[in-house]
């Protein structure tokens, strides 16, 4: 299987893989050799990948994945691979992010886009502990 990895930015990944599981709008999902052909949403979290019996990490924010005759195309509205992730920014944008939303009116667009805020350096932390 071939997994493509894109953002607005970049190509961040176009390789040769066994397996990818990536967090869906519905939940995690993974795909295997000869899966279906599908379409889904993406949500912020950790999509994990195998080469050669090897586990590697990406934080992706959002987007699209398509899985077409054995081409795994993610298409993200941003995305780090663990090696990329300053952990330090990513620990100060989750506590300025959890601050202001201390203060935010719940129902408000401003509050969704902290969580989201939250979720994004939480997870970029997230690949960046588990390394490769």
């Amino acid at each position: 299987m071939r997994l493509q990895l894109v953002t607005p930015d970049r190509q961040l990944l176009d390789t040769e893989i066994e397996e990818v599981y990536a967090p869906g709008v519905e939940g995690e999902f993974g795909v295997l050799p000869m899966h279906v052909n599908f379409l889904t949403a993406l949500d912020i979290g950790e999509l994990r990948y195998r080469i050669d019996g090897r586990d590697h990490w990406v934080a992706v924010r959002g987007g699209v994945a398509e899985v077409l005759n054995e081409v795994v195309t993610i298409l993200a509205d941003d995305a780090e691979a663990s090696a990329e992730v300053d952990v330090e920014d990513a620990r100060s944008d989750e506590q300025s992010a959890s601050s202001a939303l201390e203060h935010a009116d719940t129902s408000s667009v401003e509050a969704q886009d902290l969580v989201a805020e939250v979720a994004w350096a939480r997870a970029r932390q997230a690949v960046a502990a588990r390394g490769a």
